[in-house]
């Protein structure tokens, strides 16, 4: 009963109420009308996630889209173990560690197309970190780095071992399923 109890308490907190505007209100940073950073339509949905101390504001959440060409990086990193597909080819960043100069990355790949994939990390894989210190694949450590006809549906596990010139730090991934100019890439932020 008490595990029920925590259940229902728990569950509008952490996965928040959806609900929508009756009317226009201003977005804010904190909770007071001073920081406003944007408005809502009225009818705009959001999601509730707390109330705050005064009673006056509730802390929301809304899905938005914002125009590229106004970022100053449009590239969207996900985490390791995160799932993303280029061109029907299914890149899943299983593991990532750094030793000294050293990052040793685990990734599942798996074609989703019906024609046989040739897939060659030294060529489809950019590892590079903060200060123009670019990794570079080392070919005599790893393993599957390299795999030519990859069916569909049929999954391969690479160990690829990346050199940097110095320790690197904010370290990132990208990989794409062809070397053609257009072809789709995905994006891996490493965590370190």
């Amino acid at each position: 009963m008490t595990y029920l109890i925590l259940f229902l308490f728990l569950v509008p907190i952490i996965f928040g109420q959806t609900t929508q505007t009756t009317k226009s209100v201003n977005l804010t940073t904190s909770p007071d009308i001073k920081s406003k950073i944007g408005s809502l339509n009225s009818g705009s949905t959001i999601k509730k996630l707390k109330l705050d101390p005064s009673g006056k504001f509730v802390k929301v959440t809304f899905e938005a889209y914002v125009s590229v060409d106004a970022l100053k990086d449009p590239t969207v990193f996900l985490p390791v173990g995160s799932i993303q597909i280029a061109d029907d080819i299914k890149y899943k960043l299983i593991s990532a560690k750094q030793s000294g100069n050293l990052v040793n990355i685990k990734v599942q790949i798996t074609n989703q197309n019906t024609k046989p994939f040739d897939f060659m990390a030294m060529t489809l894989f950019k590892m590079y970190a903060s200060g123009d210190n670019i990794g570079e694949m080392n070919p005599f450590e790893g393993n599957n780095t390299v795999s030519f006809g990859l069916k569909k549906e049929k999954p391969i596990t690479a160990d690829i071992v990346f050199d940097f010139k110095a320790r690197p730090k904010n370290v990132k991934l990208s990989c794409t399923s062809t070397t053609k100019v257009g072809a789709e890439k995905v994006y891996f932020q490493l965590g370190f």
